[in-house]
């Protein structure tokens, strides 16, 4: 059940938010988001705009012309799908350091912006970040198939709580294999990732979807010992969870500095790639509750309203 996760007062003011989107795209189902569309089906009238060849006749005002002596053509309110792809990483990354609990809390949200968009009624579809070479089927993606009505919440959350996190996050090659087997579905996408992987990889990968007009959306999810994992520590052995890599070091003052710098560049530079893009980033900090994340800061930064 929901509550077992969110308050029930949190789970009502989830269905009163609606995934912000920049690009809209039609579809053949309605939806719960509004364009403007000179052959739109609804009755609520929008604007006029100029008249253009190739407009349709039916859509010109005549009176207006009548008393202006201008083509106006009439404009209308057509409510349109958004189809919702939530991208959840599930490399092994996400899971250490474990007191930081990275991906238990990158599954809630998860969990609660596919109920913010199923109540909106869009379509909603959940899919695993892995490489090619962990998938079980070999090769095809781990995803839930798009569900348009609420009660799908439960089938998503039997989907991520099915998951066991492994192997590494192969960003740009997983988003290539996305835009070819969802071709067609356009909408937008929600990616949640630690993006412990090299710029290249992400930027690549994020071009692609951009490249095919998806709105995308960057969540970076990372935990108060990740952010200053050497407090407590002066030596020991370092292990790279994802490849097995092992190197000894001497925690000294110049080795903190030199992580700090390197961390705060490399969140920097993708901080930077989305502004300049014109996508919603945050920085969601596992130490900040759920509710202050989805409806204070989502909401701030234009990833919800």
């Amino acid at each position: 059940m929901l509550r077992d996760i969110f308050k029930s007062g949190f789970i009502r003011r989830l269905e009163c938010l609606k995934i912000d989107v920049k690009r809209v795209h039609l579809t053949t189902r309605k939806g719960g988001y509004e364009s403007v569309n000179k052959k739109g089906t609804s009755l609520e009238f929008a604007d006029y705009q100029a008249y253009n060849p190739g407009d349709d006749f039916r859509y010109i005002d005549w009176n207006l012309y009548g008393r202006l002596d201008k083509l106006l053509v009439k404009t209308f309110k057509e409510e349109v799908e958004l189809s919702v792809h939530i991208l959840l990483d599930v490399s092994l990354s996400m899971l250490y350091p474990d007191v930081d609990k990275k991906y238990e809390y990158a599954k809630k949200i998860a969990l609660a912006l596919a109920y913010i968009g199923l109540s909106s009624q869009n379509s909603v579809r959940v899919a695993n970040i892995t490489s090619p070479a962990s998938e079980a089927d070999g090769g095809s993606i781990m995803q839930t198939q798009f569900f348009q009505k609420l009660n799908g919440i439960f089938r998503i959350k039997d989907f991520l709580d099915g998951v066991e996190p492994g192997g590494e996050a192969d960003l740009q090659g997983f988003l290539s294999r996305y835009v070819y087997e969802n071709r067609g579905r356009r909408g937008s996408v929600i990616i949640i990732s630690d993006f412990m992987v090299p710029a290249i990889s992400y930027k690549r990968g994020i071009d692609m979807l951009r490249f095919k007009n998806y709105d995308v959306k960057v969540i970076q999810v990372l935990g108060a010992e990740e952010l200053d994992p050497f407090k407590n520590i002066k030596s020991g052995e370092i292990v790279d969870v994802e490849t097995n890599e092992r190197k000894v070091i001497n925690v000294t003052g110049s080795v903190k500095k030199k992580y700090h710098k390197l961390l705060s560049e490399h969140n920097k530079e993708l901080r930077d790639y989305c502004r300049v893009n014109n996508m919603a980033y945050t920085l969601a900090q596992t130490d900040m509750e759920i509710e202050d994340l989805i409806l204070r800061v989502l909401p701030r930064i234009g990833f919800v309203r």
